[in-house]
């Protein structure tokens, strides 16, 4: 497959007609590399949008970072329908665009290190999303867009609702809870992401699918928020909006527990360092034996078949 760079008529620029999927490469390797294939893979199916091939993807991504003279990178890949005429309809053979940006990877600040992530809670309700398009990393991110503009100041991150009141998730992140002995991360419904991440605890951490009321956000004793770049992170502090919860003003999280959760998933990430398969032998690999596929089955969420042509 050939991969052509966004133009000024690329339907992703346009109408935000594509994906993207946002990963970390340390040490010279794409870390849990099948993970983002197989969620890029179910992202092409919903859209009805071309697949790239594994190998050859693969092969960009190393070639564009080695280029750059790095080892340690966030790798941002933005993969579109390609050039279009005016117009909402799509031309009858799409030949997809791919674009691969570069940044740092991000330092973690020391406070947040010590003291766990403050986190604020959005009283605004989170726009809808198209069933459809629940959970992809779709191009269209105006809600995440205009939750950030809105997060108070000294907050980490935010939390986002949808419009029965259920807690989705952060703006940039999904979030696991301790309740009792056991985490939890709140089902994907509407805007949220169905993050690799969250598939990973899921399957090697225990991880359990439950409804996250604010209401039941009080009982936590612990929390993190987790994404593909950062890994996972305590949170230390909930920061709730004026009159939630009877007034409270903030919810102090024990950050032992998150601390142990955070160790197990730096080990977990040593591993895929360690027994990274390349891109030739995963060309191969059932993408249904990915942590991903496999959590999101469990949960009934994937409407399209996964499953290797």
């Amino acid at each position: 497959m050939s991969f052509f760079e966004p133009g000024l008529h690329d339907r992703g620029l346009a109408y935000g007609d594509g994906l993207f999927e946002t990963l970390r490469f340390e040490a010279g390797r794409l870390m849990f590399w099948p993970e983002h294939f197989a969620r890029l893979t179910f992202g092409c199916r919903a859209l009805a949008l071309p697949e790239p091939d594994a190998f050859a993807l693969h092969a960009a991504i190393h070639t564009a970072v080695f280029k750059s003279g790095r080892f340690d990178a966030v790798v941002k890949l933005i993969y579109t329908a390609g050039a279009g005429a005016r117009g909402y309809q799509r031309a009858p053979t799409l030949t997809p665009s791919l674009a691969i940006l570069l940044s740092d990877l991000p330092e973690t600040p020391i406070a947040s290190s010590h003291n766990g992530l403050v986190v604020g809670v959005l009283p605004e309700q989170s726009t809808g999303s198209l069933p459809k398009l629940s959970g992809l990393k779709h191009l269209n991110r105006l809600t995440q867009v205009l939750a950030r503009a809105a997060w108070p100041a000294d907050v980490d991150e935010c939390l986002l609702c949808d419009a029965q009141g259920q807690l989705l998730g952060g703006t940039q992140s999904n979030l696991c809870w301790l309740e009792g002995n056991e985490w939890f991360t709140p089902p994907i419904v509407g805007t949220a992401i169905a993050g690799t991440a969250r598939g990973l605890l899921i399957r090697h951490f225990g991880v359990k699918v439950a409804p996250l009321a604010w209401g039941r956000l009080s009982l936590a004793r612990a929390m993190v928020l987790t994404n593909a770049v950062r890994g996972v992170r305590p949170v230390g502090r909930i920061i709730w909006p004026k009159a939630a919860l009877g007034g409270v003003a903030a919810q102090r999280l024990a950050l032992a527990p998150a601390q142990t959760l955070a160790l197990g998933w730096q080990a977990l990430s040593l591993a895929d360092r360690t027994n990274h398969a390349d891109g030739a032998l995963f060309q191969r690999a059932d993408l249904t034996q990915t942590a991903w596929v496999e959590s999101l089955q469990r949960e009934g969420f994937l409407a399209v078949s996964i499953h290797n042509p």
